[in-house]
């Protein structure tokens, strides 16, 4: 059997942003730019996740169509109702629930539906490939 990685849980960053309902897009898309991250989560007031707000969003629920993110709340152009994960999935259990549904974020949410962490199909690259051949992708394409 292959290695199919560590729990996701292991490679989720540390700063996890996250915004609510009633917040602007302009909101998200600073701290999207600040971190350099293409999602973050919507949670309510008890931390459970409600929906996510990617780039994608942003380009297909506002600017194609002339809004103004200063203008436009997050509830009225977010995704709602996630596919979200398991801190304890492996990494390639992830991967193979992004590639099936066509989507480069996933929300990781505890047994109580927490809000955890956001991981990106990037990241998760990055470790399989530091598994199968035993060497940092840096050390390949000469960067990261």
């Amino acid at each position: 059997m292959q290695n199919e990685g560590p729990p996701i849980i292991t490679i989720c960053p540390g700063l996890q942003p996250k915004v609510y309902l009633k917040d602007k897009v302009s909101k998200a898309i600073q701290i999207m730019a600040e971190t350099d991250i293409g999602a973050v989560a919507i949670i309510d007031e008890q931390g459970k996740i409600i929906g996510i707000f990617t780039e994608r969003d942003l380009l297909n629920k506002v600017l194609v169509k002339n809004k103004k993110p200063e203008d436009v709340v997050i509830e009225d152009v977010m995704t709602k109702n996630p596919i979200v994960g398991n801190p304890s999935w492996s990494a390639l259990k992830a991967i193979r629930t992004m590639a099936y549904y066509g989507f480069r974020h996933l929300p990781i949410i505890d047994d109580m539906g927490n809000y955890l962490c956001m991981v990106s199909i990037r990241e998760l690259e990055k470790l399989i490939t530091q598994i199968d051949i035993g060497v940092e992708p840096s050390e390949i394409m000469g960067g990261d």
